[in-house]
């Protein structure tokens, strides 16, 4: 097959580029950047475009749109192009490809104690979501309005993770100050993750599927996790089994983010403390989803690659194209 994916010299594109290209497809890698990094080129065609604005695409069998401004603590006004504005421009340059993937995010979504189902999102407090998650719900909405191809897949991730990673694992060493590991209360919530090569087991999945039209799904690794042994994993595989941990009180948070304080903000708050478990029953049954992947028996990988980067000081402050070096 012949596949475009768009947000190619990001973290998840880059990941999806390396796995097609490997499975022998002829990749189009589609960024921002009008110089790709030089590893990118060993595994795909690249395209320049800013998706803000229209443009035009060549004739694919698949096209992967992962392009997006992701920032939780980003204002709307800049959010509009990328991430909504971006998903109609696509669309429409992508009118040639027989399947569209937009690669949403759980950000649609709000914590909550009770597995997370397909159906929640757009039906909860809206305004509690961060101008982020409210983003890429309006580009779903821009799917379902102007999308007249033949089928698409909407795919909502949660936290994406291995190898090439800048977007999370950088965020969670912040939590490593004056050479402790500062926590948020107990974390004891759970938390869904998903690995990159989960998401593209569900892509081909989508693939694979003789669906027609739009179709929404929840994409996940197989079990949840403890926020606090995900951390503690992390903290002790880069730090050391002798790490001291410092407990910061919910309560002292709360207030930080009441006075917006330290980039703290009551989602934020209750994204630390409380379960984020995405449903995916819905794309098992459907779909015949099988994650095999998980962070426990995948982490050495992870390692492997921060040592190739230059260890995890370099991790803690990314350059844009430090996803694609190592891997």
């Amino acid at each position: 097959m012949k596949i475009i994916i768009t947000g190619a010299t990001g973290s998840f594109g880059g990941a999806m580029c390396r796995h097609y290209s490997q499975q022998g497809h002829t990749v189009v890698g589609v960024g921002k950047s009008e110089i790709p990094p030089k590893r990118l080129l060993d595994f795909a065609d690249y395209l320049s475009i800013d998706i803000t604005r229209p443009f035009q695409l060549p004739e694919a069998d698949l096209c992967i749109h992962a392009a997006a401004f992701s920032d939780d603590k980003a204002k709307m006004k800049d959010l509009i192009g990328p991430n909504i504005a971006g998903v109609a421009n696509t669309i429409n340059a992508a009118k040639q490809c027989k399947t569209f993937i937009f690669i949403s995010s759980s950000s649609v979504y709000l914590p909550q104690a009770e597995k997370i189902t397909e159906d929640l999102a757009g039906k909860q407090n809206n305004k509690q979501l961060s101008a982020y998650g409210l983003s890429k719900l309006k580009g779903e909405e821009m799917i379902q309005q102007h999308f007249t191809g033949d089928r698409c897949f909407i795919l909502r991730a949660r936290a994406f993770y291995g190898p090439g990673d800048t977007q999370i694992l950088p965020r969670l060493l912040k939590l490593h100050r004056n050479n402790k590991f500062n926590r948020v209360g107990e974390m004891k919530n759970l938390q869904s993750l998903t690995h990159f090569e989960n998401m593209a087991h569900a892509i081909d999945c989508c693939i694979q599927s003789d669906k027609m039209g739009i179709h929404t799904y929840n994409v996940a690794d197989d079990q949840s996790y403890v926020s606090i042994e995900l951390l503690r994993k992390i903290m002790h595989s880069f730090y050391g089994d002798d790490l001291a941990e410092k407990e910061i009180k919910i309560g002292l948070l709360k207030l930080f983010a009441i006075f917006k304080i330290g980039g703290f903000t009551p989602l934020l708050v209750k994204a630390m403390t409380q379960n984020t478990v995405l449903d995916i029953g819905k794309i098992k049954v459907e779909l015949s989803y099988q994650p095999k992947r998980d962070f426990f028996e995948s982490f050495s990988e992870t390692e492997q690659w921060v040592d190739a980067i230059g260890g995890v000081e370099v991790l803690k402050s990314p350059g844009k194209q430090l996803c694609w070096t190592g891997v």
